[in-house]
Order: C-alpha cells, then sequence, then structure tokens
C-alpha cells in the first residue's frame, strides 16, 4: 500500500469523525471536543481509533464507541476498533478552538487553559503526633 494511499485513508478518517457528534452536548464533534487521540491504519486494513472519555465514569461511552465505528464503516473504512485510553485523563486542553466557540453557542462556558503557577513549589509538612 503507497503512503499516499495510507495518507488519504487517514485523512478520510478524520474527516469522518468530524461528522461525529458527542451525544451528551449534540453541537461539537468528538474530534473537536479532543476524546480522539489518535487514529490508527491497522495491518488487515482497519483502523483503530484511541479515545479518552472525558471522564473515567462516562455514561455516553458506548454511544460515542458505537457511533465511531458505524460512521467510519458506513464510509468504507472499517473494520473499525475503539481503544478506550484513560490514561492520560482528559483535559479542555485538547479541545479545539472550533469546538470550545461551538460550546459557546451552544451555551456552556469551557474553561480555558490550564497554567501551573511558575512559582510555587510543594511544601512538606511533618504531621503533628495526636494530642
Amino acid at each position: 500500500m503507497s503512503v499516499a494511499l495510507v495518507e488519504s485513508r487517514l485523512d478520510r478518517a478524520w474527516a469522518v469523525l468530524d461528522t461525529v457528534l458527542d451525544p451528551e452536548v449534540p453541537v461539537v464533534s468528538v474530534r473537536d471536543l479532543g476524546i480522539v487521540r489518535e487514529v490508527i491504519e491497522r495491518d488487515d486494513g482497519g483502523m483503530t481509533v484511541v479515545v479518552t472519555p472525558t471522564y473515567s465514569g462516562c455514561p455516553a461511552t458506548e454511544v460515542i464507541e458505537k457511533s465511531i465505528v458505524d460512521a467510519l464503516e458506513a464510509d468504507g473504512l472499517g473494520p473499525v476498533r475503539v481503544e478506550m485510553r484513560r490514561a492520560p485523563a482528559w483535559t479542555t486542553d485538547w479541545m479545539s478552538e472550533k469546538g470550545r466557540r461551538q460550546l459557546r453557542e451552544y451555551g456552556i462556558a469551557p474553561p480555558g487553559p490550564v497554567v501551573a503557577p511558575l512559582s510555587s513549589p510543594l511544601r512538606f509538612m511533618p504531621r503533628q503526633p495526636p494530642k
């Protein structure tokens, strides 16, 4: 299989993922939400999509998985497997600017990027013995 053909299948997969909406907030795609971490073309001609749910107990995980599989297989990119990868944990930093805009327009204010303070060292204090 040529590199150009692999790139075109991967590009097509990413484009299809742009159309798979989050079931809980159906104005933002799973790609723009930042939960699709990677798309891997396998040796058997299928694809594996690596997904990190927004939180480990997300009740929509199974719906998201089925939606991804159905959309990619309908486009002829199957067989498709979804791998749930919960570490590292999802962060709003993974959202696209388009996804942030779509959430704002929907009435949800997405948090901004998390910036750790540069000058806050950890201090460890000994435990006080019980009195």
